[in-house]
């Protein structure tokens, strides 16, 4: 008898394995403990916030106090995704651009309380926004793209995960259609390292065909 392979093993046969978080787990919490710090609450393994909680039909009994995974992080100064806000032109609309990444922070949150921003460091240069998931680093690395233009880069870890977005205000945005090679923008003054970005992006899709 042929042992059974998988059919996800032939569609993806040399797939990473999964990256490990090592603020959370696979095990639900026993009982409905309660954050001391954010007071959200625990509730099957799900972290809900005092404003979800209002909408709860079951009456909640909190019966420990344990810190949720996003605070432990900010105690720790331990972040998963890092937003970098670039160049000179995002000085102009500064506060419009953080009210942008909390409104978008505080969308993610009414879905998963857990995906927060955590502290904000502003440098000479550039700004950076620490948050405690990759996911809501891609949204904010969208949203800011969609809504000021410029050029997003998205960098991942191969160890852990850890996702770094590098928003550039100046730069020009990038015009892609599904299937076809990257595309500069249509304003001018873009500049060689897009260029360049673009031209591996070409070849690495013509070794990929071969």
């Amino acid at each position: 008898m042929k042992n059974y392979i998988p059919l996800r093993k032939y569609k993806h046969p040399f797939k990473e394995t999964a990256r490990r978080d090592p603020y959370r787990s696979t095990l639900k919490p026993k009982g409905q403990p309660i954050c001391p710090s954010c007071r959200a609450v625990s509730i099957r393994g799900r972290w809900l916030s005092r404003r979800q909680l209002e909408h709860q039909k079951t009456p909640v009994e909190p019966t420990q106090e344990v810190k949720c995974p996003a605070c432990r992080q900010k105690e720790d100064q331990f972040a998963l995704g890092v937003i970098e806000i670039r160049g000179e032109a995002w000085r102009q609309n500064q506060e419009e651009i953080l009210k942008t990444l909390k409104n978008t922070e505080s969308i993610a949150r009414s879905r998963n309380d857990q995906e927060r921003i955590l502290w904000v460091k502003e440098l000479k240069n550039m700004i950076k926004v620490y948050v405690s998931l990759p996911d809501l680093a891609r949204q904010m690395g969208r949203e800011l793209e969609n809504s000021f233009q410029g050029f997003t880069e998205y960098s991942h870890s191969t160890e852990e995960p850890y996702l770094r977005v590098r928003w550039w205000s100046d730069l020009p945005r990038m015009k892609h259609r599904p299937g076809h090679a990257l595309e500069l923008g249509v304003e001018n003054g873009a500049n060689t390292q897009q260029k360049q970005r673009a031209q591996k992006s070409r070849a690495f899709r013509a070794r990929s065909r071969g």
